[in-house]
């Protein structure tokens, strides 16, 4: 259940929260340290680690998450970023807002204050494998703090060459922010209709040679479901270390706490009685819903450090070498009133709600799981002439370690049945009767990568990773021990034509793949324990790619994505009537089609443009049912469409405005239930001015502006649930921020 959602004291003081009061005070030391070091610094110090070139709001020449020494619009892949002037220009400050500014990612069970989920291509990324960290394999078992973070960059498609054993969606670079040329130091003050209030303090400087970069914030979480407020805090440093002419060190601090209600989700509900939901609740009835809103619910807290260390040497004007090490560690109480089935009609309903809206409640309780993660990467990268030919070549070794720990005994106990229009008190039932389990992994990888310049018109990329992966995992009592030690080949190999100097097209292949054991469950499987061959993925595209001036890029993709599961087969000559769990019996084939534009289109408009077509089917089932049915919570199409226009009359003023689409999202496995279309429109300007001699720029936003209720999401979870997400209700945003 580390799914799960959280709870939170409902009316609990938002004023006397000391965990605010701390950060808020921390905020202010930190402020006045910034100022100081501002005042003893020159006004302009020289390069540290990465140019201070102002970059447009939405261009973005590189990204590191494609694995090539190659620009965006040069590399055989489908690579977007998403960069932080993008995401203050509206407000956004989770992971699930930032899915709207790409039209192939999509949300995955995210609940309000939980840990956030998402899909890529229509496959769910798997938390601990298909995130990056500045280029180094990280959790995503964590909230993510944005107020340190220059960018977001998505690779999509199979990453087995970048990730190794990884889901084949994609792959998301998190890049932290570094120290920049010039000095600064810059204060914000965030507040929103809700009563939601945020200070961020981010300040570059310099100490000596050294470049130093901190970003400290603190937030009091306050939103539109009842007892859901909450806090979160953090503070982050970025040090760059020039240790010679040709050799630095980059080391990157975080820590961030953060404390909310999760608010989790709903269902369909079962309107003829016969044991099956299938009906779609309106959405406008439950959106301000919290079904984890009773007298005993406490809030997930998550704690999480974080820490990236880099050393890059220049060997010469050709090679170079880097090693990085990166830590992650939390600790995460899970507690929630948790909505699951209904026990109140004759027919019990699961998935699902009874028809008139009944759920029943389980009291789950987590508290003191830790997960951590240590990864490491030594890469050698240069260029040499063979064959009368020009060759990037990468050779890196990279290896993690995670272990996940949990309490002894948790808690998942039926409380009761409240219905979801009406929820009535309950009491808690906390006993801690529930065996967790304990699970350990280890990966050792090899990879190589080829990127060859034949001729001014033709260039090839090619790549392997090799990977030694292994996982165990064993119940906290000591029973249902499984181990898993495997050894896979995730290759990549590509070509480019280049037209002219401003439009190519690409092909290519690549794979992924995934490892999977049988629980160690006799009495529910025949091959209990047992360690399943790797499931293969296998992804072909075509692209094209067109530089349409030196701001703006437009891309198209084609592509098909090939993903076994394992299913299960019942056995009538098994006594028991147990199913084997027989890897690969199921494929699911995506096939999709995506077009984007970004950057400036005109010195006054820039563009961040996206649309994508995707076929989700099984074509493969031992469920022949399940046969050309579309794969659940998958968006047939969806469109996202940002614009930001400076007005020239008014020096300083830019208004902007996302749009939002998705439709044929299905709900359950036969495809009978679907969403409705989704439409969102954001409005949003900026106004940028001196006063008293200090850059100050004002926000506004405005969330969903005709205040349209509609269901987001419908997820499926790994143990059979089936859940409805709805959208927000409008909200105002106002921030204000300047520059010391």
């Amino acid at each position: 259940m580390a799914f799960s959602k959280l709870t939170s004291r409902s009316g609990s003081s938002r004023s006397s929260n000391p965990t605010f009061a701390r950060s808020a005070s921390l905020t202010l030391v930190a402020l006045a340290c910034a100022q100081a070091f501002a005042q003893d610094a020159p006004q302009r110090v020289e390069p540290i680690t990465v140019s201070a070139r102002s970059a447009p709001v939405l261009e973005a020449e590189s990204a590191d998450v494609g694995g090539f020494d190659a620009p965006i619009a040069k590399t055989p892949q489908s690579v977007s970023v998403i960069g932080n002037d993008l995401l203050n220009a509206l407000g956004i400050r989770t992971l699930s807002s930032a899915l709207k500014l790409d039209a192939s990612l999509a949300d995955n069970y995210n609940a309000g204050g939980y840990i956030e989920s998402l899909s890529v291509r229509g496959f769910v990324l798997d938390q601990t494998n298909n995130f990056k960290r500045n280029g180094l394999a990280n959790s995503n078992y964590a909230p993510i703090a944005f107020e340190n973070k220059e960018r977001i960059e998505i690779l999509k498609g199979a990453a087995g060459l970048q990730a190794g054993v990884a889901a084949p969606g994609g792959l998301i670079n998190v890049v932290t922010k570094q120290p920049l040329r010039d000095a600064f130091t810059v204060v914000s003050l965030d507040a929103d209709r809700w009563s939601n209030s945020k200070v961020h303090v981010d300040s570059n400087t310099r100490l000596g040679s050294a470049g130093l970069r901190v970003n400290v914030a603190a937030e009091r979480i306050d939103n539109h479901w009842a007892g859901a407020r909450g806090d979160r805090a953090l503070a982050s440093a970025a040090f760059a270390l020039p240790l010679s002419r040709d050799t630095s060190l980059l080391i990157d601090l975080e820590h961030h706490r953060q404390s909310q209600p999760s608010v989790p989700g709903f269902g369909l509900l079962d309107r003829d009685g016969d044991g099956v939901a299938e009906s779609l609740p309106e959405a406008r009835k439950l959106w301000r819903t919290n079904l984890n809103n009773q007298p005993w619910s406490l809030p997930v807290v998550t704690r999480t450090t974080q820490a990236t260390a880099k050393l890059s040497h220049r060997i010469n004007a050709d090679w170079n070498v880097q090693v990085g090490v990166h830590l992650f560690r939390t600790q995460i109480d899970d507690r929630i009133a948790f909505p699951d089935g209904c026990s109140s009609a004759a027919n019990y309903v699961y998935p699902g709600l009874c028809g008139n809206g009944d759920v029943d409640i389980y009291d789950f309780r987590n508290d003191g799981e830790r997960r951590q993660l240590t990864s490491f990467e030594a890469a050698l990268q240069g260029k040499f002439n063979a064959l009368s030919t020009e060759h990037r070549v990468r050779v890196a070794l990279s290896g993690r370690d995670g272990a996940v720990r949990q309490p002894t005994l948790g808690a998942y106990n039926f409380a009761g049945t409240v219905n979801a229009f009406s929820p009535s008190v309950l009491a808690a039932n906390p006993t801690l009767e529930s065996v967790n389990t304990l699970s350990d992994e280890r990966a050792l990888e090899l990879s190589a990568s080829l990127r060859s310049l034949w001729s001014a018109r033709l260039e090839s990329f090619v790549g392997v990773r090799l990977a030694q992966v292994d996982r165990s995992s064993v119940n906290t009592d000591g029973s249902r021990a499984v181990s898993l030690s495997q050894t896979h080949a995730t290759p990549f190999i590509a070509g480019v034509y280049n037209f002219n100097a401003t439009q190519s097209a690409y092909a290519q292949f690549s794979q992924g793949v995934e490892t999977e054991s049988v629980p160690n469950r006799p009495s529910r499987f025949i091959n209990a324990g047992a360690a399943l061959p790797g499931a293969k993925s296998d992804q072909l595209e075509l692209g094209w790619k067109w530089q349409a001036n030196p701001r703006t890029l437009v891309t198209g993709a084609v592509f098909q994505i090939e993903k076994p599961y394992s299913d299960d087969r019942i056995e009538p000559s098994d006594a028991r009537g147990r199913p084997l769990r027989i890897a690969a019996a199921k494929l699911a084939r995506h096939r999709g089609v995506e077009l984007s534009l970004t950057g400036r289109a005109t010195d006054a408009l820039s563009l961040q443009a996206s649309a994508t077509y995707l076929d989700a089917r099984y074509t493969r089932a031992l469920n022949s049912e399940l046969i050309d049915q579309r794969v659940t919570n998958v968006p047939r199409f969806a469109l996202s469409l940002f614009a930001d226009y400076k007005v020239a009359a008014v020096r300083g003023l830019s208004i902007n405005s996302l749009l939002y689409v998705q439709s044929g999202k299905t709900v359950d496995s036969i495809g009978q239930v679907s969403l409705p279309r989704a439409l969102q429109i954001d409005l949003g300007a900026s106004y940028q001015a001196r006063l008293a001699n200090r850059l100050t720029t004002a926000r506004l936003t405005v969330e969903n502006i005709a205040d349209g209720a509609y269901w987001r999401e419908a997820p499926t979870t790994s143990w059979g649930g089936q859940y409805l997400f709805a959208s927000a209700p409008r909200n105002v945003k106002f921030s204000v921020s300047t520059e010391f």
